[in-house]
């Protein structure tokens, strides 16, 4: 039982270093602002209310479960003695996988998803009034990921939610039922809603 742990800790390691390869090129050159730099716009009642959506959603609460009872019962199978702080668990239970500190604590916040937001994240590199293609197209060359609904975007989003929701990942469930309770699928990762959970935060 011991070297099948030593296997699937062995497992999630090469995992992190996928995660850490997919956002390389921008990670290089651009750097995390966290959700408080995107909630100065992006937390409107009437408008961009992207934050108060994203802040009661699962999303919002992914580093705190790591210091949960059940955290730390499923950490004990790989001598993990504290999840919350481990990078094994913190790289996808947080923005930047635990090695920022701005974002250490903020879950899996806007930047996991939509990229390192250090240079796009004024309005001026991300919005355009004209066009919003053209804002897009700047804003992807400055650190934004390719997931919005243009392109070939769904199978980048695709990729990058399965680089964290999949079945390799030490937290995942043995039950059979329970696995198929958290499986995300492609339908899930395009319409961004799963039962009564809401991901959905569209521009405006």
């Amino acid at each position: 039982m011991k070297f099948l742990y030593k296997i699937i800790s062995a497992t999630a390691f090469f995992l992190i270093f996928i995660n850490i390869l997919l956002h390389s090129n921008q990670r290089g050159r651009f750097t995390y602002m966290g959700v408080d730099t995107c909630k100065k716009c992006h937390n409107e009642p009437k408008g961009l209310n992207q934050y108060s959506i994203w802040v009661v959603s699962p999303h919002a609460g992914a580093v705190k479960t790591l210091r949960s009872s059940k955290s730390k019962k499923i950490s004990e199978k790989y001598s993990i003695k504290e999840p919350a702080a481990d990078l094994r668990c913190l790289a996808c239970h947080t923005t930047g996988g635990g090695r920022y500190k701005r974002t250490a604590s903020e879950g899996v916040g806007c930047e996991s998803c939509h990229g390192p937001g250090s240079s796009y994240y004024e309005i001026s590199n991300h919005v355009n009034f004209r066009s919003r293609m053209n804002g897009y197209v700047k804003a992807k060359k400055l650190g934004m990921y390719p997931i919005l609904k243009y392109e070939d975007n769904l199978l980048k989003r695709e990729k990058l939610c399965l680089s964290c929701h999949n079945n390799k990942r030490l937290c995942r469930p043995d039950n059979i039922n329970e696995i198929r309770k958290q499986k995300i699928s492609i339908q899930v990762i395009d319409k961004l809603r799963k039962g009564d959970v809401n991901f959905i935060h569209p521009l405006h």
